[in-house]
């Protein structure tokens, strides 16, 4: 580490605006430092001066994406959920590949109940990166949420594709477990798919159990998480037979 590193880590223990003040001087007009003075504005909930920061960046560089972030950022923290939903959209028009961005307007929709919407980013998502196992477990849980048979049985789908990208997602095996149950106590689903699905939510609940026990819980604790499952089983009325 040499002299100036040392001083602005000492700077930034002792004071955020020293510091600042320290990488203003060495670096005059940088779009990084300005950044960083702007999210100091946010931390200090002074959202008109974060603003007129990032406005400033973008006067001198329109492309710069960190920038246009914070500014959703600032929406999403003061509450503005249309507004950030709106300019995440102008901004993906822009630049479609951003994952980032296209994950947290998921949420900004999932937030809104939005469930169909939130699908589609979620997607996208998938499109860019299709091997990324928690891409597919959260569009699984978003079709669960949507509800009805035919969202259930992408749910499963999903979950199942999920495990099969990484086989110690617990969350993905419980997901299979709960729509797989679903769909087979549904009355609206034919006897070949209440027989297939019941196959499946049994091979997840004995998934569940062998992954408590390999975890190492002591027999005590063993015991409660077999009997946690089997009384799911008997609530959805899903026999072994």
């Amino acid at each position: 580490m040499n002299i100036a590193s040392a001083k602005l880590t000492f700077y930034g223990l002792l004071c955020p605006q020293l510091c600042l003040h320290e990488l203003r001087k060495q670096f005059p007009g940088s779009h990084r430092v300005k950044r960083l003075t702007g999210m100091r504005f946010e931390s200090l909930e002074r959202y008109e001066d974060a603003n007129k920061m990032y406005d400033a960046i973008l006067q001198e560089d329109a492309t710069n994406t960190a920038a246009r972030k914070r500014k959703i950022a600032i929406l999403k923290a003061l509450g503005k959920t249309t507004e950030a939903i709106r300019e995440l959209n102008e901004y993906l028009e822009q630049f479609v590949g951003d994952q980032e961005a296209w994950h947290e307007l998921a949420e900004l929709y999932i937030n809104e109940h939005d469930y169909g919407k939130a699908a589609f980013c979620l997607e996208e998502l998938m499109m860019t990166n299709p091997h990324n196992h928690l891409y597919c477990q959260h569009y699984a849980e978003v079709k669960y949420t949507q509800g009805g048979l035919e969202s259930l049985e992408i749910s499963r789908k999903y979950f199942s594709q999920a495990l099969k990208l990484n086989n110690r997602n617990m969350r993905a095996l419980f997901g299979l477990y709960m729509s797989a149950s679903h769909i087979a106590s549904n009355p609206k689903a034919n006897a070949k798919m209440k027989k297939d699905n019941l196959r499946y939510a049994t091979w997840a609940a004995t998934q569940i159990n062998k992954a408590y026990q390999l975890a190492g819980r002591s027999r005590k604790e063993t015991k409660y998480s077999l009997k946690v499952v089997e009384d799911m089983l008997e609530a959805l009325q899903i026999t072994q037979s």
